[in-house]
């Protein structure tokens, strides 16, 4: 199945990524879906993994990684690494 979403992180994305997770100083949540981003990226000279390896190879769902993905494209970084806030 052909992906929908497609990240393509910029250098300084990437960078902040790496930071939060050399930290470690952040929510587990906020650090997994860091580590999601990362390899999920398909800019030149990423790993660009598939949904299930990387669902494999951090121990989350490959919903999770969807959902990753998919508010990175559509709302941007903050939103992704961020918790989802329900409408009331």
């Amino acid at each position: 199945m052909r992906k929908i979403f497609i990240v393509t992180l910029t250098s300084e994305e990437r960078a902040t990524l790496q930071g939060l997770i050399s930290s470690g100083k952040a929510a587990a949540r906020k650090l997994s879906h860091a580590r999601i981003l990362l390899k999920v990226d398909s800019s030149e000279g990423s790993p660009g993994w598939n949904d299930a390896a990387i669902s494999q190879a951090l121990d989350v769902g490959t919903a999770t990684v969807e959902r990753v993905r998919k508010r990175f494209v559509e709302e941007g970084l903050e939103a992704a690494l961020g918790r989802h806030r329900p409408r009331r």
